[in-house]
């Protein structure tokens, strides 16, 4: 073990211990029991009750305030308001809060250019991905049939495999790349997490390798630095967010026989997870620029975490909450005058850009992007992917700072002053392709088991605080059955 390595450790350790040490420890002259941005992103709280609320956290995160520093010395920024006069004032970038052992990100300054946000859509964009629906069809298909009746981890003998068969796709691995593409994928698993959380040092030292090795898998290529982010974040984004479908249908046999008879609904049960569970319910920033949030100055340099607050409310329509955290009282969504009628997988219309309703307040870099997606460069095209023509000004000629408008790595989308689904929508792009092949791999799991039932407890990660990593999801797949 090198010095270096030794000393990475080192400071691991000592920041996940401030994290500790504030999350239980009560502040000077604040009553409670710490910390509650703390208590998050130490990644040690669990909510498997239906709210996504950690425990209480994300509760008493919101009690603070929009706008209020942690003692782990960022500005914590919650609530749709608040998010967007981050995103239209303070230029925010995705950055790293903890120590790396191997950069992944573009740099912040980078994340301003339009030519990061042009190849992030031309590679992972809805244009691209329509391309491969149909490998991507056939992908789902196959990993369907690689299961039989019976015990099965979906994440672990379905998920997992399947989104590294499906990137190899989309990134255009090359089949005697595939066993070493697969291998640094599933190192590279925690790589979004630790953004926020440390993990332990056996993992990070796996972690680094991983990004070592597809950072050389994809050298020379004239899109190597958006292949990288759409492999690291995007994959990520993937697999947790087929993991979530799956995890929600086992409770749910009667919308498992609906997505059996009308294929079509694996699309809106896809978006409404994105709106409930949305890859990155936390988000590591930086602020680019000085701005003013909910009354409170902001510092360019400024570290601060957008998070979404907002949980679904019970007995609303599919439970998705709105911009305010409250569901839609009639299952639709009006934007810009017009309404989305009920059965639309919860997507409303924004100025050309399809936007999923209701965010749930605008968080998680990846959140309930959808659509804000791909920079507008995209295009259309694939399975349930939406529109994204970009109606906004490019980043640089006006069109960020400008009220109702948000950055996504250079581009702007307008929004026309509702509230934005991300405070940076720097992984909208990561989208597409996750929910193409989410809605494949629902379809074809489907299509094959009349039956999906719960088989044990689902496991998530420790350590994830941005995406609640499952990492076992014990079910039973059957035939109908006959007595």
């Amino acid at each position: 073990m090198t010095a270096a390595t030794n000393a990475l450790g080192r400071e691991l350790q000592l920041v996940h211990a401030a994290q500790w040490l504030y999350a239980i420890n009560a502040e000077p002259f604040v009553p409670g029991e710490g910390d509650p941005y703390a208590r998050l992103v130490r990644g040690f709280e669990s909510g498997e009750n239906g709210t996504d609320d950690a425990g209480g956290t994300l509760a008493s995160i919101a009690e603070r305030g929009p706008v209020w520093r942690s003692r782990l010395d960022t500005w914590v920024v919650t609530g749709p308001a608040a998010l967007r006069e981050l995103s239209a004032g303070a230029e925010p970038a995705v950055s790293a809060a903890v120590p790396q052992a191997e950069a992944w990100l573009p740099d912040p300054e980078r994340q301003r250019t339009t030519g990061l946000a042009r190849d992030l859509a031309r590679r992972g964009g809805t244009r691209a991905v329509g391309r491969l629906a149909g490998s991507l069809r056939e992908q789902a298909g196959q990993a369907a049939a690689r299961l039989g009746p019976g015990p099965v981890d979906l994440v672990a003998d379905f998920a997992e495999p399947l989104t590294a068969a499906g990137y190899a796709a989309v990134l255009d691995v090359p089949e005697e790349r595939r066993a070493a593409f697969d291998a640094d994928l599933a190192a590279a698993a925690p790589a979004v997490d630790a953004l926020l959380c440390p993990q332990t040092l056996d993992t990070t030292r796996r972690l680094a390798a991983g990004v070592r090795g597809l950072r050389e898998l994809f050298a020379g290529r004239a899109h190597a630095e958006a292949d990288l982010l759409l492999a690291v974040a995007g994959a990520r984004a993937a697999a947790d967010l087929l993991g979530d479908a799956l995890r929600r249908l086992l409770d749910r046999p009667r919308e498992w026989a609906l997505l059996r008879s009308d294929p079509a609904h694996a699309a809106r049960l896809v978006e409404e997870v994105l709106h409930q569970r949305p890859p990155w319910r936390a988000c590591p920033l930086v602020a680019l620029a000085t701005a003013e949030v909910a009354g409170t100055r902001i510092e360019a340099g400024d570290s601060l975490t957008a998070i979404t607050t907002a949980a679904a409310v019970p007995g609303g329509p599919s439970g998705i909450a709105g911009p305010t955290g409250t569901a839609a009282a009639d299952g639709a969504s009006r934007t810009a005058g017009g309404t989305v009628p009920p059965g639309t997988a919860g997507i409303s219309r924004t100025a050309g850009a399809t936007v999923p309703a209701g965010a749930a307040g605008a968080a998680g870099a990846a959140g309930a992007a959808g659509a804000a997606g791909a920079a507008g460069a995209a295009g259309t095209g694939g399975v349930g992917t939406a529109e994204t023509t970009n109606t906004g000004r490019v980043a640089g000629t006006g069109g960020a700072g400008e009220p109702g408008a948000v950055t996504v790595l250079g581009e702007a989308t307008r929004t026309n002053g509702d509230p934005t689904p991300l405070p940076v929508a720097a992984c909208a792009t990561l989208l597409p392709a996750a929910r193409a092949l989410a809605e494949h791999a629902l379809v074809a799991l489907a299509a094959r088991f009349p039956l999906l039932r719960p088989d044990g407890e689902p496991v998530r990660t420790r350590r994830a605080p941005l995406t609640r990593r499952l990492v076992r999801l014990p079910a039973r797949l059957g035939e109908e059955e006959t007595r």
